[in-house]
Parts: C-alpha cells; sequence; structure tokens
C-alpha cells in the first residue's frame, strides 16, 4: 500500500525537471516518481494525497555536508552574539549589556566577532577591551572560530605571559616588546578555553531545540565536520544520547577528529552505519583562515604585506596522518583556505594514492577558498570531492578582500572546480555565519552577489540547477550517502523540501514553504 502521494513541479539531479511530477511513498522510502498522470493510479482508499502549489517547487532535502551541530548549540547556550557589531564602541556597549546580567568575575564569551565589518578595520587590544570590561575575563570568538580575543583579566588565567611559547599549530599575538597583544590563533585559543568557567550545557535540550532551526531551512541531513572538537569523546556520546532519545530529527554523517578520530582508527567506539547517521570520514585541519591571517598562501596578503600564513603540518606528517586513514578505509577531509594548502594537501593525497591505490575514496578538500591555476585540475584527476560553502560569499565579502590581487581570479572559483569535473558539495559551515540558509548560499553561488549587493569574481557564476545539485546530491555523495538521500529516486529515503519559486522575487527572498523527512511533513 501507498502512504503517501505527493504531486508538485519537482526537480532533482536525477529526475531534471517535471512540470506535473508525482512521488509515491512508503514506510518512509520513494517507491515511484515520475509524471503525475502515472504516479496517481497507484493510490489506494487509504492513501495521503498532497497536492503542492504549482507556484511551488519540489526538491530533494537540502543536505548541509559541512555543519557543526554541537558549535550552534554551544554558540546558543552561551556566547554573547557580536554579528552586527561594526565598531568598538558598538562592541563596547554590546559587551556592557551582557555584564550586567552577570555577577563580577564571571567570563563573558562572544562569538561572530569580525574586524572586516569594523570601522576600526582591526583587532581591538588586549587593553581596549579591559577598558571596555574591566570586571570580567573575557574570551571573544572571531565569526571563523579560528582565532579569538582575550583580556588581560583572561589572558592572567589561563597563566599566558611574554614568557609562554606559542602551541604547536598555532600564535600567541604580541606586541613589540613580546608582550601578548590579546589575540590568539589556532590552537593558542584553547589555552583560555581550558580555564572558562560557564554552567554546564544541557547538550540534549540545545540539540532538540536546534532542530527547528535546520528544519525552517530545508535541511533535512548534515555532515558534522568535526566530532570531536568540543568534548572529545564525549561529543559522539552526546550525539548517540541525541538520536536514542529521538532529539536529533537529521540524518548525519560525522567526521570524526581529534579524541574521536583516534578512537575510531583504534577500532574503538564505532558506529554502526543506517539511514539517520554514518561515520565514514576522518577530519583534519591544515591551515586556518582568511579572516585571521592565518590561511596559507603563495604570496601574501592584500592587505598585510609579508604575511602568508602558515601550514599546521609538513608534507611528511600530513602523509602519515593521511595514510593512517586512507589504509583503514576511512574517507579524509582537509580543512584548506589558502592555496597554498590546497597544493599541499593535493601533494599529499597524491603521495598516498600512488603508494596505496583505492577506487571510489572521496578524499575532500574542505573551503579551498582561494586557489591558483592548475590546482582545479588536480582536484579532477585525483577524484577529490571539493566541499565549498557559497553562503561565504554571501557573508564574508572582507575576507575575501584579503586575497592577493593575482590569486583574486581563482576567488571562490566554485565553476572552474566545477568545470573541470571535481564534484561539488555545498555546506555552510554554521556557526561560523550569522544565517546557514540553504537558499541564501544557492543565491551567492548563482548571482556572486554579498549582503552588501557587491559582486564578487563574477565569472565564477554557477548555473542555479549546478547549485542545486551541489546542496542536494554533490553533498550527499561527499557523504558516502547519495544511495539513501540527496535525490529524488525510487529506494531512497523520502526527504524533500517545496520552496516559493516566485520568478519574480531575487533568490536569496525564496523560502522554504514545506520540509518533510522520512515521509511526513515537519
Amino acid at each position: 500500500m501507498i502512504d503517501t502521494i505527493i504531486t508538485a513541479r519537482l526537480y532533482s539531479h536525477h529526475t531534471g525537471h517535471i512540470a506535473r511530477g508525482g512521488i509515491a511513498i512508503r514506510h518512509g522510502k520513494i517507491v515511484a516518481i515520475g509524471a503525475a498522470s502515472d504516479i496517481m493510479p497507484l493510490a489506494s482508499h487509504q492513501t495521503q494525497v498532497t497536492h503542492t502549489d504549482p507556484a511551488y517547487l519540489l526538491l530533494p532535502g537540502f543536505v548541509d555536508s559541512h555543519q557543526h551541530l554541537l558549535s550552534y548549540v554551544r554558540e546558543r547556550a552561551e556566547r554573547v552574539g557580536l554579528w552586527q557589531v561594526t565598531s568598538f564602541d558598538h562592541l563596547a556597549t554590546t559587551l556592557a549589556t551582557a555584564a550586567q546580567q552577570l555577577s563580577v568575575g564571571q567570563w563573558i564569551i562572544g562569538a561572530g566577532h569580525d574586524q572586516g565589518r569594523y570601522h576600526e578595520q582591526r583587532h581591538p587590544h588586549r587593553r581596549e577591551l579591559d577598558a571596555m570590561i574591566p570586571h570580567h575575563p573575557v574570551l571573544i570568538h572571531r565569526a571563523c572560530n579560528h582565532i579569538a580575543l582575550a583580556n588581560s583579566q583572561a589572558l592572567a588565567l589561563a597563566g599566558i605571559t611574554a614568557q609562554t611559547a606559542d602551541p604547536v599549530g598555532g600564535r600567541i599575538g604580541r606586541d613589540a616588546d613580546g608582550e601578548p597583544n590579546g589575540v590568539l590563533e589556532e590552537s593558542a585559543v584553547a589555552l583560555v578555553r581550558a580555564v572558562v568557567q560557564k554552567p554546564p550545557i544541557d547538550w540534549q535540550r540545545g540539540i532538540a531545540h536546534a532542530m527547528p532551526e535546520y528544519h525552517k531551512r530545508g535541511i533535512t541531513a548534515i555532515g558534522e565536520a568535526a566530532l570531536g572538537h568540543i568534548n572529545g569523546i564525549d561529543d559522539l556520546h552526546v550525539m548517540q544520547q541525541a538520536q536514542q532519545n529521538g532529539n536529533l530529527a537529521l540524518r548525519v554523517a560525522y567526521m570524526g577528529y581529534g579524541a574521536v578520530a583516534n578512537a575510531w582508527l583504534a577500532g574503538q567506539e564505532l558506529i554502526v552505519d543506517d539511514d539517520w547517521q554514518q561515520a565514514p570520514i576522518i577530519k583534519f585541519f591544515s591551515d586556518g583562515t582568511l579572516g585571521g591571517g592565518s590561511a596559507w598562501m603563495s604570496t601574501a596578503y592584500r592587505d598585510e604585506p609579508g604575511n602568508r600564513g602558515y601550514p599546521l603540518y609538513s608534507d611528511e606528517d600530513l602523509i602519515a596522518a593521511f595514510t593512517r586513514a586512507h589504509c583503514q578505509g576511512y574517507q579524509i577531509a582537509v580543512h584548506v583556505i589558502g592555496d597554498a594548502a590546497v597544493a599541499q594537501a593535493l601533494r599529499c593525497f597524491a603521495a598516498v594514492l600512488t603508494a596505496y591505490p583505492r577506487y571510489n575514496h572521496r578524499h575532500r578538500l574542505e573551503h579551498c577558498e582561494s586557489l591558483r591555476p592548475g590546482l582545479a585540475a588536480q582536484c579532477a584527476q585525483l577524484g577529490i570531492v571539493v566541499g565549498v560553502q557559497p553562503i561565504f560569499t554571501w557573508f564574508e565579502e572582507s575576507d575575501v578582500a584579503r586575497i592577493p590581487d593575482m590569486l583574486m581570479p581563482y576567488a571562490h572559483a566554485w565553476k572552474t572546480l566545477h568545470d573541470a569535473g571535481a564534484v561539488l558539495a555545498f555546506g555552510s559551515d554554521n556557526p561560523v555565519v550569522p544565517d546557514f540558509h540553504p537558499l541564501k548560499g544557492i543565491a551567492a553561488a548563482v548571482t556572486r552577489q554579498t549582503w552588501r549587493g557587491d559582486v564578487i569574481n563574477a565569472p565564477e557564476a554557477l548555473a542555479w540547477q549546478t547549485a542545486i545539485d551541489a546542496y542536494t546530491y554533490g553533498a550527499a555523495y561527499s557523504l558516502q550517502a547519495e544511495q539513501r538521500y540527496g535525490d529524488l529516486r525510487r529506494g531512497l529515503c523520502a526527504d524533500f523540501v517545496v520552496i516559493d519559486d516566485n520568478p519574480a522575487l531575487p533568490l536569496a527572498q525564496h523560502q522554504v514553504i514545506e520540509t518533510w523527512i522520512d515521509g511526513k511533513l515537519l
């Protein structure tokens, strides 16, 4: 018996456009799809039939291939949002308002700081933070979550002085005399984070309360992009409990990082794959971010002569790390933003694949915000999947503006990658942007417009269908899940989204009307 039939205008990677289409669903799976005239005769008197408004368009559910759900829950629970802050005065007012709710000495944690939006066009010094908030330790995370600012109280509690050495994989910002200036890069952030005292987070409640935020954006599946980066192996236990308790109403593919990755590689804490969860990927970070000036470039940043960022691994160490994961059958995902980091990762993948060939490995490069000639072709030749975040084009124009002039033709080069034959997988990297709506990302991929209306690297605009495919089929493919979801095809999970496809509105203003998961309207 058919449980549900939906008629609608359809589009998917598999079907293409169907003007008057139909989908038949049984037990949460698509059992037939095609023209409505062929699907409607399958209905019985017990079948629920839904006719979608012909002004709307039904697509596969969006698959955000690069998300940080637990970071999002943490940000909603404990951090002061700074996304709208545009000056030091505005920052001081926002922090002072937060301080009014706290006792003297309690920590203030901020998120969403971006010096590129500030009139001052720089980070505040720790002494400027001291003047703003004299009675609280302060830790402010930059939007990218790879850089943070600490005031003097926070640095003192962490024991950071002029004599403190930079940790492996990070830097402590310093004045000319060697004294810390309050800027912490990459692993240096953890030195302060380790001493932060905040009330414990109710993770199960936070995950459950986050689900509507995903569903109203049409997201039905995610790649959790660094499981283990918050509380080590406990991150895995939290997500498993959420899945078992019914708090996690999304399909999730996990990228294990740190303690979680080490456990999996040791054959421990393994997850049984099913339609709701998979654990196919090991995650690495090989450079930083454009906004933080730590993304590894082949030439100096446009606005910071002498700085090219830096790698977090040597080639030798990266090859060793890749080899261990690759030879155990895992897919590898590596964070690379600067063109030098992209080139390094491709060198290391090539070395591993030459020594240990493996068909259909689907190793991934994450972000790839800056390329140079030849790198896109290497991605395709090596079978590398490229996970990119087109919503960065919308929200992070100040970051892109830092890319050196000679590399600007390869900034956010999604079309170059696609045309070279690389598989594109879209995502958002939530919570590093103020909104993670897939339709905003799709609009940015097609128009190349920023939130201010400027256009970044217009020749890299993608066709609408290509952008939709990258947020559905391509994203699922990148998670080794295209045989489960991400398309409208017989045998796949009945996950889809209905959008307002009004041609009179700019793409960025299109809305999600309905979200369905497992054949059920949410």
